[in-house]
C-alpha cells in the first residue's frame, strides 16, 4: 500500500479558499488525499454513522413487514397467518422491484450530479412513502383496495431503500482511510442486521405494551373488534416509527460534503476538493500535529512584479504543463470575500460542473467496452445475483419458515397475544441473531483475511448448510425436538454476513474509478434485486401456487433449499475465478486510486481520441 504522508497547509481558516489558489492542481489533489488517509478516528467515524444510520433505516423498512404481516391479516383479512400468500408475494416484489429502480437510477444520478444532492432525495422518498404505508387504509366501507394502497406505497418505498445501496457505500469508500476502509464499510452494512434487529425489538416492546388489550386466552384463535382496533394500531406504529431514523439521518446528511474524491476526479475542481477536506477534517487546528507543508514551486515567480500585474491575480499562471492540460478553468473564479467562508461551495461549483449525460453514457460505453472492466462488473453483479437468491427468497417470508423451524411441522394452537410475540423473538434469535454475529467477525477480520477470501468462505460454508439443511429440513421439522434446525439456521445467518452478504456489498464500493463507482456498485446490487425476484417467484411456484400449500413449509422448503445451494456454488467459482483481490502482493490493502488507476487510463485515452477525431 502506498504511504501518503500527511500534509498540512499551515493556513488562516478564513482564508482557506483563497490560499488554495497559490497551489498547482496536483498539489491540492495530494493534500486532499493526505488528508482523507489521515483522518483521525472520530473523523471518519462521524462518515460511518452519517452512512450507517441510513442504511440502518433501509433494514428496518424492508424487514420490518416480517412483523406485519401477520397483523395485516388479523385486520384485512381474518385471519394468522398474514394476507394470502399471492399478496406477500407481490409486496414482496414490488418491494425488490422498487429496489432495483432505485439502485440504477441513483446510482447513475450520483456520478452525474454528485452524491450529496442524491444522498438527501433518497431520504426523502422513504420517509414520505413510509408515512404512506403507516396511514394506508382500506376507507369507509372497503371504498378502496388496502392491498393496492400498500403495493403503491411498498414500491415508492423500495425506490429510496435501493437507492441508499450504492450511495452509502460509495460515500463511506470515498471518504476513508485506506487502512480502515474495509472496516467502515463493513460496519456501515453491520447497521442492516442492527436494523432487521430494530424490528423485531419494536415489534416485541409494542405488542408487550398493547397485552392487556390482546385476546390472550390459547384455545381462541379469533380477534374480535377492540382486538383488531389495537392491532391495527400496533402495525402502524411499527411501520410508523421507521420515519425517524430517516429524518435523523436527514439532518446528519446534511451535515457531510460532497465526496473530495468526486469533486478533484470527476468536476475536476481540485480547489473545491482541498477547501472542503480542510474545513470538514479541521485542518488548521493549532493542535494538530504537523508534517511538512507542500512547497509551492512557482512561489519565485508569484513574487515577481510581473505576476502582481496579471489582469486576473485568482489565477494561477504557474501551473506545470501537465495540470494545465488537465483543468486549468477551475481556478478562474475569485475567491470569495474574507470572513465569509459560507460561499465557498457556491463559488467553487461554479468554476466546474460535472459530466453531462450524454458525456457520461459515451464515456461508459469505452469504460465497460475493456474486457478487465466487463469482467469485473459481471463478477460482482453474478455473485450478488446468487446470493440474493437464497438471502431475500426466504428472509422476506420469515414469519412462516421461522415458526416452521422453531416448532417443527406440529405448530401449537396460541392466542393473538401469544401468537404476535412469539414471531418477534423467535425471529429475533434464529435470524438477527446469527446476522449481528456474522456482521461483527465481518468487521474483526475483514482487514486481516481479505474481501475475497471472506467471500470464498461463506459461499462454501453455505453451499455446504443449504445441502444439509435441505436433505434434512423434513425430517427435522417432522421430529420432536427441532433444536438441531435451529441451530442449523443460525449457522448459515452467520456464514451470510460473516461472507458474501457484506463483501458483495464492499467490494463494487472499491473495485471501480470514481466516475462510474455510484453507477457500477447500483448495477451490481440491481442483479442481486433480480435475483431476489426470481426467488419469490419460485418459492411461489414451487408451493403450488396455492395458500393451503404454502401452510406446510417442510413439504417443499428442503427442496427449494438444495435448488437455491446451486447459486452458492456459482457464486464461489465465479468469486474464485473473477473476482480480483483488494490487496497487493505483501497483503497491504490497495488505495482507491491505485484499484481503479488501470480504468480511468481507458477512459481518459478514449476520451482524448474521441476529442481528436
Amino acid at each position: 500500500m502506498a504511504i501518503i504522508p500527511r500534509v498540512t497547509l499551515h493556513l488562516n481558516p478564513w482564508r482557506k479558499y483563497e490560499d488554495f489558489h497559490h497551489h498547482t492542481l496536483a498539489q491540492r489533489h495530494e493534500y486532499m488525499i493526505g488528508r482523507l488517509e489521515n483522518a483521525r478516528r472520530r473523523e471518519w467515524m462521524w462518515v460511518v454513522v452519517v452512512a450507517g444510520i441510513g442504511f440502518f433505516t433501509d433494514a428496518y423498512a424492508i424487514f420490518s413487514v416480517n412483523m406485519v404481516i401477520p397483523m395485516l391479516g388479523y385486520v384485512y383479512w381474518g385471519q394468522r397467518d398474514g394476507m394470502p400468500h399471492s399478496y406477500q408475494t407481490a409486496m414482496s416484489i414490488v418491494t425488490l422491484g422498487g429496489a432495483l429502480v432505485g439502485q440504477i437510477v441513483f446510482g447513475v444520478a450520483a456520478d452525474i450530479w454528485g452524491r450529496r444532492k442524491m444522498y438527501g432525495l433518497e431520504l426523502v422518498i422513504l420517509v414520505f412513502s413510509t408515512l404512506g404505508v403507516a396511514m394506508a387504509s382500506s376507507g369507509a366501507e372497503n371504498s378502496m383496495s388496502i392491498i393496492a394502497v400498500l403495493l403503491f406505497w411498498r414500491l415508492v418505498m423500495g425506490i429510496g431503500l435501493g437507492a441508499d445501496y450504492p450511495l452509502s457505500a460509495v460515500i463511506c469508500s470515498e471518504f476513508a482511510p485506506t487502512r480502515f476502509r474495509g472496516r467502515m464499510l463493513a460496519a456501515v452494512f453491520f447497521c442492516q442486521s442492527l436494523g432487521q434487529l430494530a424490528g423485531c425489538l419494536v415489534a416485541l416492546v409494542a405488542v408487550t405494551g398493547f397485552r392487556h388489550k390482546l385476546p390472550n386466552d390459547p384455545s381462541s384463535e379469533a380477534c374480535e373488534a377492540d382486538c383488531i382496533r389495537t392491532v391495527d394500531s400496533i402495525w402502524r406504529l411499527i411501520v410508523g416509527l421507521g420515519a425517524v431514523p430517516a429524518f435523523i439521518a436527514m439532518w446528519f446528511r446534511l451535515t457531510i460534503i460532497e465526496s473530495p474524491r468526486y469533486t478533484a476526479e470527476v468536476t475536476k475542481n481540485t480547489l473545491q476538493a482541498a477547501a472542503d477536506v480542510s474545513h470538514f477534517y479541521e485542518a488548521d487546528r493549532d493542535d494538530e500535529p504537523s508534517a511538512a507543508p507542500i512547497i509551492d514551486n512557482c512561489q519565485d515567480n508569484r513574487d515577481s512584479a510581473e505576476y502582481h500585474e496579471l489582469s486576473n491575480p485568482s489565477i494561477d499562471h504557474c501551473q506545470n504543463d501537465q495540470d494545465s492540460i488537465t483543468r486549468v478553468d477551475s481556478l478562474q473564479m475569485p475567491p470569495p470575500a474574507l470572513g465569509d467562508p459560507s460561499q465557498v461551495s457556491l463559488a467553487a461549483s461554479e468554476s466546474a460542473l460535472p459530466p453531462s449525460l450524454p458525456t457520461m453514457w459515451r464515456d461508459f460505453r469505452v469504460f465497460i467496452s475493456n474486457k478487465r472492466t466487463y469482467r469485473a462488473l459481471l463478477a460482482t453483479s453474478a455473485c450478488w445475483f446468487c446470493l440474493d437468491l437464497p438471502f431475500y427468497g426466504l428472509g422476506l417470508i420469515t414469519p412462516r419458515i421461522v415458526n416452521t423451524i422453531w416448532f417443527g411441522s406440529k405448530i401449537p394452537e396460541t392466542s393473538v397475544f401469544q401468537y404476535l410475540l412469539q414471531i418477534s423473538y423467535q425471529s429475533m434469535v434464529v435470524v438477527s441473531s446469527g446476522e449481528v454475529v456474522g456482521s461483527l467477525l465481518t468487521i474483526l477480520t475483514i482487514d486481516k483475511l481479505g474481501r475475497r477470501n471472506i467471500q470464498l468462505n461463506g459461499f462454501f460454508w453455505l453451499f455446504i448448510l443449504t445441502i444439509v439443511i435441505g436433505t434434512s429440513f423434513k425430517h427435522l421439522a417432522d421430529s420432536k425436538d427441532s433444536s438441531a434446525l435451529i441451530v442449523l439456521y443460525i449457522i448459515s445467518q452467520i456464514f451470510f454476513n460473516f461472507g458474501p452478504n457484506t463483501t458483495t456489498y464492499i467490494i463494487p464500493a472499491e473495485l471501480f474509478p470514481t466516475r462510474f463507482r455510484c453507477t457500477c456498485h447500483g448495477i451490481s446490487a440491481a442483479a442481486g434485486k433480480l435475483g431476489s425476484i426470481i426467488a419469490q417467484c419460485f418459492l411461489n411456484y414451487v408451493s403450488f401456487g396455492h395458500d393451503a400449500n404454502w401452510e406446510h413449509v417442510p413439504d417443499w422448503l428442503g427442496y427449494a433449499l438444495l435448488c437455491l445451494s446451486f447459486f452458492m456454488l456459482v457464486g464461489l467459482l465465479v468469486t474464485y475465478f473473477c473476482i480480483p483481490d483488494i490487496r497487493d502482493s505483501s497483503g497491504q490493502v490497495k488505495s482507491l486510486e491505485e484499484l481503479s488507476r488501470f480504468h480511468e487510463l481507458v477512459v481518459e485515452t478514449a476520451s482524448v481520441d474521441q476529442d481528436i477525431c
